[in-house]
């Protein structure tokens, strides 16, 4: 169900919410910067556009929101205490592109799609009225997805664009180490696109976060380090909730 995107704002506004979120791989998120602008997946696919696969792929096509943009109120991270696993960039954005003119309407989901059972109603799915997700919504809620799906499959990173926080996962490649490796990328792929002043904010765990470990346990797991070798830690550039 559409809602008003102003009076969402409104509703978001009256919560404490006042940023948007997107994260992805290191690699599609530098796709994204090339091209100065967020890409549904579907959008991406249709131009030959490279970017790194997801399990939420097939839901995607299958629940026919393939070409649509999803964006989160909540910093899944720091929500979590752990590594995002749609990946380690995330683009951050000031929650007023809810009222431009070229988005009347925003799609709010009751959970994310990978949990949608066949047979469940619409209303299921989507909050169907502004008034119902002001009641149900609540702050740090990470399983509900802001849908953009009049968007034309695109969302210009410029103006609303605040930063893009990175994860450092301690991790080294030849000497250099990945996280520097992935800033330089970044900012080539923003130069590329024309912004040329993109801010990168290294991400800063809480003591409880579990992202170190899991990335430490990544990269030593026996079978990843057989498998790929000397270039196991090159694999944060693609790491998603595949890897």
């Amino acid at each position: 169900m559409e809602l008003n995107s102003r009076a969402v704002y409104e509703v978001l506004k009256g919560k404490g919410i006042d940023t948007f979120h997107h994260a992805n791989t290191v690699q599609t998120a530098c796709v994204f910067l090339q091209h100065g602008r967020l890409l549904s997946r579907g959008t991406a696919d249709e131009r030959g556009i490279e970017q790194t696969a997801q399990k939420s792929d097939e839901i995607d096509r299958k629940y026919g929101i393939w070409y649509d943009l999803f964006l989160d109120s909540v910093d899944i991270h720091e929500r979590a205490k752990g590594r995002n696993f749609y990946g380690p960039v995330l683009f951050r954005f000031r929650m007023d592109l809810l009222l431009e003119d070229w988005l009347p309407s925003v799609w709010i989901t009751k959970k994310n799609p990978t949990d949608w059972v066949e047979g469940e109603s619409h209303a299921e799915r989507y909050f169907q009225s502004v008034e119902e997700f002001d009641r149900n919504y609540r702050k740090g809620n990470f399983g509900s997805m802001f849908m953009l799906r009049h968007a034309g499959g695109v969302l210009r990173l410029q103006p609303h664009l605040l930063d893009v926080v990175v994860d450092d996962p301690g991790w080294e490649y030849k000497d250099i180490d990945i996280y520097s490796q992935t800033v330089g990328a970044l900012n080539a792929s923003a130069w590329q696109g024309g912004i040329k002043d993109l801010v990168i904010t290294k991400r800063v765990c809480a003591s409880a976060c579990k992202c170190a470990n899991q990335y430490t346990q990544f990269l030593n797991n026996e079978e990843t380090r057989k498998k790929y070798g000397k270039q196991t830690a090159k694999l944060f550039f693609f790491m998603a909730d595949n890897a």
